[in-house]
């Protein structure tokens, strides 16, 4: 090692020390927001994994467990040390789920593949922790949820309602919704690991372009297209729900067609990212539209169908584009 060496070794150790620090501190403070603002939080804690995905695809391994351990001892320290220990697995998921973002564009694996292997491992750790923590006394799982589910929405409603009349009204309402949502369960926190890992996986993949790394999908987003053969998935859910079968096979058939909407919603969403650039829109008004169908249901569903029916109606015109290169 020359004296040049010997000179930029202590330069690099401190610029790599400084990065570990504000990754972490950008980890911490995207998964506070949420708690402390819940609403209005949610935008930051859903990029709560891209510190750790960033740190790893840029660094590799050994230095790129540095900052999802050196996140994962500081955040469950403060938790705990708030009262919010029943948050550490949620936070410890998070950081798992950036990891493996960062792991897969590190391998140069497909967009599909990075996402699917991240949120299908988050999911399964979810699951078991899910079973380990309400398998009480040899009772069913799911009835212990929804006992938990239910007591949970009748404190949310004695905080937020002061009105008594209406109570009775509320209880009601809460015995019917709380099944409903107790069995969607499984498919809403699928899907919504799905879109977590597509927002941060979009902004990894911004990050790249920007700096002129190597990225495993040159691909224009607003080109993308969901694999073919989910159109069966689609098919196969929605003659679940219309024949007669037992109510647990519907509940599967409605938890796939919420896990595959929002693949569609993807679809959906590049689709209408294909026009705005050939519209030319502003960034901010783009921005805007893409909340508008991220917040407003019947927006949102529109978005679903479009990416659906792009399956067969082709609005891009990508096969053409195809066979004419070709």
């Amino acid at each position: 090692m020359n004296a040049h060496d010997e000179k930029t070794v202590p330069v690099r150790a401190l610029l790599l020390f400084r990065e570990v620090f504000f990754s972490v501190l950008a980890t911490l403070l995207c998964y506070f927001t949420v708690l402390l603002v819940p609403i209005m939080g949610l935008p930051a804690g859903v990029f709560t994994p891209f510190p750790c995905a960033l740190f790893f695809f840029r660094w590799g391994s050994p230095r790129g467990y540095w900052v999802p351990g050196c996140a994962a001892a500081a955040g469950s320290a403060a938790l705990a040390a708030i009262g919010a220990a029943q948050s550490i697995p949620y936070y410890l998921a998070m950081l798992m789920l950036g990891f493996i973002l960062g792991f897969g564009m590190r391998r140069q694996w497909s967009v599909e593949r990075t996402v699917f292997i991240a949120t299908i491992a988050v999911f399964a750790i979810g699951v078991g922790l899910f079973l380990m923590a309400h398998v009480q006394g040899g009772r069913n799982p799911l009835e212990v949820f929804e006992e938990d589910l239910g007591q949970a929405f009748r404190m949310a409603v004695q905080e937020a309602e002061g009105l008594a009349p209406e109570k009775p009204a509320m209880e009601e309402a809460m015995q019917r919704v709380v099944p409903v949502v107790a069995r969607l369960a499984p498919g809403g926190v699928l899907s919504s690991l799905l879109v977590v890992s597509w927002l941060n996986l979009l902004v990894l993949r911004r990050y790249c372009r920007l700096y002129n790394l190597t990225c495993a999908s040159t691909q224009n987003w607003s080109h993308w297209k969901a694999p073919e053969i989910l159109v069966w998935g689609v098919i196969a859910a929605g003659f679940i729900l219309l024949v007669p079968v037992p109510s647990f096979v519907k509940t599967l058939g409605l938890n796939l067609l919420v896990v595959l909407g929002t693949v569609y919603l993807f679809q959906g969403m590049a689709v209408l990212g294909f026009f705005f650039e050939r519209w030319k829109l502003p960034r901010l008004l783009k921005a805007l539209l893409y909340g508008l169908v991220l917040l407003q249901q019947i927006a949102t569903l529109i978005a679903i169908f479009m990416g659906l029916f792009d399956m067969w109606f082709d609005f891009r015109r990508l096969s053409q584009k195809l066979n004419s290169s070709a």
